[in-house]
């Protein structure tokens, strides 16, 4: 017999609930104490200020691919059963790729901390494409967020879509498959937003079969920052593989990017090298702070791994501080990106980023 809801109340969580959002708490727990305990070294152990007053002069180079060399696409579909997200890349010596994101995924947004892909997808396209830059340690140059009409609009403008499905799939369509088929626009969009179960799986199977025959899916009605650029992009996607994203299971209903592998992927795909990670503090009080240094540092080689407030919002002067000596010329190189600030080292190194940047009120976006 199973016990009810206490009166006026809820079910008390499960056993295995209750495990999942204790290892979320001391997670997040942990995250603070070590970057507390950055914030402390940092305003006691500076031992040497490097900084001028000229940020090009930034001696030594550190970091990766100049703005706008990858030649990466964040795709976004929405009004299925979940978002569904895919980072498309064509690089120019290599086979192209496309990589979908599962919709159980974890990431770090610049300026706001962990979120889902539901949080992801939610955002701006310009601030999801941000957010994914950021996760791939490389930027993105282009971005398209289509609607299931979209989707339909652009399969019936290419005379269909042809799709291999491996069984049978329920759709408000009526079943389609197996074996070889030829969707109609509402087909298609039938068949993605099918189920939740299986949604990830469905993906896979439209996003291989929309590269096989790209069809142009950037319109005036798709939110994108270039549709005859993103329409290129897919064209030159042809045949584009599909490749899994190196993730691991930290709770029943979390997913995070293993980032060693996600960036021995990235950087064998489009040879570049693997980004730098970086504390973010927002000192000036200004909103969208973070997502503004992330715009400047990531085509620089550097990837926030964590964001927050610095102790005060009164920093007048941005710093850019090496966690440790061996990170000097990275930090030079954050600081010539910003264009501002100072660069300073602290004694001890941190276990979370090799740099530190805590924001003044002399950073503008």
């Amino acid at each position: 017999m199973s016990a009810g809801a206490p009166p006026g109340g809820r079910l008390r969580p499960s056993r295995v609930e209750r495990a999942e959002r204790a290892r979320r708490n001391r997670r997040g727990v942990a995250l603070a104490i070590v970057a507390a305990i950055v914030v402390a070294a940092i305003g006691v152990v500076v031992v040497n200020q490097l900084g001028d007053d000229d940020p090009a002069a930034t001696g030594t180079e550190a970091g990766g691919s100049e703005a706008g060399a990858s030649a990466l696409l964040a795709l976004q579909l929405n009004g299925g059963p979940v978002p569904l997200l895919a980072i498309v890349g064509v690089p120019g010596d290599a086979e192209p790729f496309v990589m979908p994101l599962s919709s159980e995924l974890t990431v770090v947004v610049p300026g706001q901390g962990e979120t889902s892909t539901s949080g992801v997808a939610a955002l701006p396209g310009d601030s999801m494409r941000v957010t994914l830059s950021n996760m791939a340690g490389v930027w993105i140059e282009h971005f398209a967020v289509l609607s299931l009409r979209d989707l339909a609009a652009a399969v019936d403008a290419n005379g269909g879509l042809t799709v291999e499905l491996p069984t049978a799939y329920p759709t408000t369509a009526g079943e389609l498959g197996p074996g070889e088929i030829t969707m109609t626009g509402a087909q298609a969009k039938s068949f993605i937003a099918g189920s939740t179960d299986d949604a990830g799986v469905r993906w896979d199977i439209l996003l291989g079969a929309l590269l096989a025959d790209p069809a142009a899916l950037a319109s005036g009605d798709v939110e994108t920052d270039d549709a005859d650029a993103v329409n290129g992009m897919l064209a030159d996607a042809r045949g584009a593989d599909i490749v899994e994203m190196p993730t691991e299971r930290v709770t029943a209903t979390i997913v995070v990017p293993v980032y060693p592998a996600l960036d021995e992927m990235v950087s064998a795909s489009l040879g570049t090298p693997a980004p730098v990670p970086v504390i973010v503090q927002n000192g000036s009080g200004e909103p969208g702070v973070g997502e503004a240094v992330a715009v400047k540092i990531i085509p620089a080689g550097f990837r926030i791994v964590l964001s927050q407030n610095a102790q005060t919002f009164d920093v007048g002067r941005t710093d850019v501080f090496a966690n440790g000596t061996d990170h000097e010329a990275e930090a030079r190189s954050v600081r010539k990106a910003l264009q501002v600030g100072r660069v300073r080292v602290a004694a001890v190194p941190s276990n979370i980023g090799d740099i530190t940047i805590v924001v003044g009120k002399d950073f503008t976006a």
